[in-house]
């Protein structure tokens, strides 16, 4: 229960920097916040959780005789693959988004 609250808090906290205009360094000094938390909480929300990902096949659109398959990431990446060479590059691409 606590460390979703303190995800939620400083996902919150990211999102208020960002749209601030304020760069990180004063936006802390603003907030009473070091730097450093904030760098630690941004990165630690940035990595995809332990959760597993659900993969789902679509039927083909539009006439398509390829699959297309579309991932979404915890962070909020879409991938979409429309062609069969592309699945080709899905494993290796879900490797380095981990």
């Amino acid at each position: 229960m606590q460390r979703e609250s303190n995800q939620q808090l400083w996902s919150a906290r990211v999102q208020e920097q960002a749209v601030s205009g304020l760069g990180i360094q004063a936006w802390c000094a603003r907030e009473g916040l070091t730097a450093s938390a904030f760098h630690y909480w941004r990165k630690r929300l940035a990595m995809p959780s332990q959760t597993a990902t659900t993969l789902i096949a679509l039927p083909s659109v539009g006439g398509r005789a390829e699959p297309v398959l579309e991932v979404m990431t915890p962070s909020g990446y879409v991938l979409r693959i429309a062609s069969g060479e592309q699945l080709g590059w899905a494993k290796v691409l879900l490797e380095v988004l981990r």
